[in-house]
C-alpha cells in the first residue's frame, strides 16, 4: 500500500523515514542526432558508463543490483508500494534543445556484436519468458506493460539495415514489430528505431494490436544488408515518467504529488534509467542532470 491520504504521506516521511533521493549526471560521448532518442547508461558519468556485458543473443535481467550501474532506490519495501514524489532534469549542451528526459525501469537486454550485427539474417535469442510468479525478475508479471527499444551500445558503422524484432505477447502468442529502418553511423546509446525518416518509431518498437506488453524477445532480424560494425542491445523496460527540457541550462522540476497527482510506482527491484529526445543535434560532452524523490507508505 502507498498512501490514504496527504496528511498519511508527510507522516511517513517526516516521522517514519520513509523516504529518499537519487542523482545522476552523465555526459554525452558522442554528439547526438536530431530527432532521436539516446540510452543515457552508456556514457560516463554517475552512475558509471555500462558496458551491457553478456553473452551474444542471451537475455540479460537486470534489477536494483545490477553491477554496471543502477541508481539506489532504498531496496523492497514489499508489502508497501513506492513512488515517485518528484523529479527535475537540465541539459547543458551547445545544441539540441528542446530535449525530453524519460525515466525508464531497465528490466534487461540482450547484447548483439559481430556478426550478429554486421550479417543479415535471423539472430535468435535464448531467454527465459517472464512469468507472473514472484521476486523482481517479474516485477511486471507476463511482461504487461513492458516496451522493446534497440540502441546502439558502441558507435555504428555505415548501412541502414532494416530491422524487425520478433517477440511473445504476455500470453505468450507470437507477435512481430512493425518493421523498422536502422540509421548508419550513430553514436553510443541512440536508438535505432527513432528518428524523424520514414519507418522510425519514438521511442519504442510497436507492437501487434491488442498486445499490452511482452514476455519474450525472440529474435532479430537484419534484411537487405547490415550494419558494417558496431554492436548494440535490444532493450526490454517499464516507461515511468517523462519531463521537459526546454532549454539549455534551464533545471525543469515535476511534482508527482501535487501538480500532477499520479505518482508513478516504483517497482521493488526497478533498474532506473533514462532516454533523452533531442530535437536538435545534441553536442559532445553535453551534460545531462537527473534527480529524484520517492517515498513509501504501509
Amino acid at each position: 500500500m502507498g498512501w490514504y491520504s496527504q496528511d498519511d504521506l508527510i507522516n511517513q516521511i517526516t516521522t517514519n523515514g520513509k523516504y529518499g533521493a537519487a542523482f545522476s549526471n552523465k555526459t554525452l560521448a558522442s554528439a547526438g542526432t536530431a530527432g532521436h532518442w539516446t540510452l543515457l547508461a552508456g556514457h560516463a558519468g554517475f552512475p558509471a558508463a555500462a558496458t551491457f556485458t553478456g553473452a551474444d543473443l542471451t537475455y540479460v535481467p537486470t534489477d536494483d543490483t545490477w553491477s554496471e550501474g543502477t541508481l539506489y532506490h532504498g531496496g523492497d519495501v514489499s508489502t508497501a508500494t513506492k513512488h515517485f514524489l518528484t523529479a527535475g532534469a537540465s541539459v547543458v549542451a551547445a545544441a539540441g534543445a528542446p530535449w525530453y528526459l524519460m525515466a525508464i525501469d531497465l528490466v534487461g537486454f540482450v547484447p548483439l556484436s559481430g556478426a550478429n550485427v554486421s550479417s543479415t539474417g535471423t539472430k535468435t535469442v535464448t531467454m527465459t519468458a517472464i512469468g507472473s510468479g514472484g521476486g523482481t525478475g517479474n516485477r511486471y508479471p507476463n511482461g504487461a506493460g513492458l516496451e522493446m527499444f534497440v540502441a546502439a551500445d558502441t558507435a555504428l558503422g555505415a548501412n541502414a539495415p532494416t530491422c524487425i524484432v520478433n517477440y511473445l505477447d504476455t500470453g505468450g502468442g507470437a507477435g512481430a514489430t512493425t518493421t523498422f529502418t536502422s540509421t548508419a553511423s550513430l553514436g553510443v546509446g541512440q536508438l535505432l528505431n527513432s528518428g524523424t525518416a520514414a519507418n522510425k518509431y519514438n521511442p519504442f518498437l510497436p507492437k501487434a494490436a491488442g498486445d499490452t506488453g511482452i514476455s519474450d524477445i525472440v529474435s532479430l532480424v537484419w534484411a537487405g544488408t547490415a550494419h558494417a560494425s558496431g554492436t548494440v542491445i535490444i532493450g526490454l523496460c517499464k516507461p515511468l515518467w517523462t519531463i521537459p527540457v526546454p532549454a539549455t541550462g534551464l533545471y525543469t522540476k515535476m511534482d508527482f504529488v501535487n501538480a500532477f497527482p499520479s505518482l508513478p510506482r516504483i517497482r521493488d527491484g526497478a533498474n532506473i534509467q533514462f532516454l533523452l529526445f533531442q530535437s536538435g543535434a545534441t553536442t559532445s560532452a553535453g551534460s545531462i542532470m537527473v534527480d529524484f524523490d520517492w517515498g513509501y507508505g504501509g
